[in-house]
């Protein structure tokens, strides 16, 4: 696959890791020197390139999380990929879910979750900031998975979710205990419940509302990842660790849950 003006390209290679968006005529700067993105279009992914220094980097294809990272745009801060992953693999989430989300904030996690659900999928996003709905808008557009995703502006403690049936919802939110009445009407008869919290005083009031809305098989992660060095003469874990970011809660619906919400 060839590189066409306005992809985006990851440019690694001796200390250099970089998503860049190419345009004609524009110079691509790097601590290694600068690359004329003339050069760049037209190549294979995966081919080399050299800098006006004489360094060599290769031009790849940036992942979705590479894109989401160095380009997106925040307002809040975000679920970064470590927790996403756990919360898209573990929750069942695929091809053709149905998923609502509340707490959208600059719409990382909206994204991952709407690649995934690709290509009869839909994922249903609340907030009640407007400017969150709109930043997390446009990202969605630089990544091309708007299509996938239908925003709305609303407060779903108080006013709920427009769905039902859904296969799994999300709550990245300050009190998303408040909210777990009307995540249960938007589930499927035993949909996932996904909480995401950074606090162990939020936890605790999340594990006794789950508790009083009868909800099963609950389950809390906390997801750390730490880093290798890759040197030939220097491997060894990096000096920096991405540990706590926030507490993971799984649960199921049940037909307790539902008895509780009528």
């Amino acid at each position: 696959m060839r590189i066409e003006e306005g992809s985006f390209v990851l440019i690694v290679g001796d200390g250099v890791r970089s998503v860049i968006r190419v345009s004609r005529g524009s110079k691509i700067s790097t601590i290694r020197g600068v690359v004329n993105a003339d050069e760049i279009i037209g190549l294979e992914y995966g081919s080399v390139v050299r800098t006006n220094l004489g360094y060599e980097l290769t031009v790849l294809r940036p992942m979705i999380t590479d894109i989401l990272l160095e380009r997106g745009e925040r307002i809040t801060q975000v679920i970064y990929p470590k927790d996403a992953a756990q919360i898209i693999v573990t929750a069942g989430i695929g091809p053709g879910s149905r998923v609502g989300e509340a707490g959208v904030g600059s719409g990382f996690m909206t994204a991952l979750l709407a690649y995934y659900v690709r290509p009869n999928g839909k994922v249903y996003g609340y907030d009640k900031r407007e400017d969150a709905i709109r930043i997390a808008r446009k990202n969605l557009e630089l990544l091309g998975l708007l299509e996938w995703v239908e925003l709305r502006v609303g407060d779903v403690v108080n006013e709920g979710f427009m769905e039902r049936d859904l296969d799994a919802v999300i709550l990245d939110m300050g009190d998303p205990w408040n909210a777990i009445p009307n995540a249960t009407e938007a589930l499927r008869p035993d949909g996932t419940l996904v909480i995401y919290v950074p606090t162990v005083n939020q936890v605790l009031k999340v594990l006794g509302a789950l508790r009083d809305g009868g909800y099963v098989d609950v389950r809390m992660v906390d997801v750390m990842v730490r880093e290798w060095k890759t040197e030939p003469n220097e491997v060894r874990p990096q000096t920096w660790i991405n540990a706590h970011t926030g507490y993971l809660i799984l649960s199921r619906k049940s037909a307790r849950s539902v008895k509780l919400t009528k």
